[in-house]
């Protein structure tokens, strides 16, 4: 009796001691995490998930990354991305529904972009092959040569049919602007599906998340600076958006007679614009985050934050080529900038 006696008292006095060190609520009751990783979309993908089933709903998760990454590639000769630019001039390719969706979407959200975004900009993409022709750069000739076949205007999309059509031989698609933003939202439909409260997805400057970490505090996320690897130019909690996009100058690039030329090209001219170093759009929609970041390197900061007002709530941090940090006014008060911005 009286070993059962102390028996239960040593218990009690552990569990009085857990409680009040905090151990016991922080440590054995804390929401495990799954993080998982993979190379897809040309970029590092990472998802980070909490609470019970996060490892079925991350698996889930990249099971759909890896699908719109089949259909949307266009180093896969056999993806339907590719077959559509095989095809062109010639026939109708009949694709999946989400390509579909992405390919209407991107033509409509270039009729408000004043034709600063435009998925046909694969000639020029492939003729300047930056991260895969070395330091080439090509002439003004051969760019003014391929600059006929960039118009997003002329796709032809069949939605009873599931087709697409390229009317122009030579034509080309190329979703880098748009597929990894879709995909980022289509994994976080299957996280919330599979009753994830809890998680972040990083895929390469795409981040999103749902809720808030495990501990209750909202999610923060630094925004790199463009000109130092190591370096963070801005913070933001996400408390009333859950997505920070960041495009740059600095992602995909080289370097020719100290002049940076990167993988952002202005489709009406074939060159790389020169004002913006990096834009990271802030809103509720990685989709809508990777595409309205690319009028605000081909138009300007002035005119890319007017086009910018065409979508509610909405925000941009814009770090240009010189160093200037610039936010717009729904951020204001709410981001912590580096002392150096």
């Amino acid at each position: 009796m009286h070993k059962r006696l102390s028996l239960l008292a040593i218990v009690t006095l552990l569990l009085i001691t857990l409680l009040v060190s905090g151990c016991f609520s922080n440590s054995l009751f804390a929401p495990k995490p799954y993080k998982e990783t993979q190379f897809l979309m040309d970029t590092i993908i990472e998802i980070t998930a909490y609470g019970p089933g996060a490892e079925e709903a991350v698996k889930a998760a990249f099971i759909e990354f890896q699908r719109l990454h089949t259909l949307t590639n266009n180093f896969d000769d056999n993806s339907q991305l590719s077959r559509i630019n095989q095809m062109a001039g010639k026939s109708k390719v009949a694709v999946d529904p989400d390509l579909v969706y992405i390919i209407m979407f991107s033509q409509q959200v270039s009729d408000k972009l004043g034709d600063s975004f435009d998925i046909t900009i694969g000639p020029l993409t492939k003729l300047w092959g930056i991260g895969h022709k070395g330091e080439y750069v090509p002439s003004q000739a051969e760019i003014d040569n391929v600059l006929p076949l960039v118009n997003y205007h002329l796709i032809e999309v069949d939605t009873a049919a599931n087709t697409i059509y390229l009317p122009k031989i030579g034509m080309a698609l190329d979703l880098g602007g748009i597929a990894k933003g879709y995909a980022t939202d289509k994994a976080i439909e299957i996280l919330r599906s599979r009753g994830i409260t809890s998680a972040l997805v990083n895929a390469g400057g795409d981040v999103r998340v749902i809720g808030n970490k495990p501990d209750g505090k909202p999610w923060r996320i630094g925004v790199q600076d463009p000109r130092h690897s190591d370096g963070i130019s801005a913070k933001l909690a996400l408390t009333e958006w859950d997505t920070m996009e960041t495009s740059g100058d600095y992602q995909r690039f080289f370097m020719k007679d100290d002049i940076r030329y990167s993988h952002i090209l202005n489709p009406r001219t074939g060159w790389q614009p020169r004002e913006v170093a990096s834009v990271t759009m802030v809103t509720n929609s990685s989709t809508y985050g990777d595409i309205l970041s690319k009028p605000i390197f081909v138009l300007g900061v002035q005119k890319g934050l007017e086009v910018l007002k065409q979508f509610p709530d909405t925000e941009a941090i814009i770090i240009t080529i010189d160093g200037k940090t610039i936010v717009t006014p729904g951020l204001e008060g709410k981001i912590e900038l580096s002392s150096d911005s």
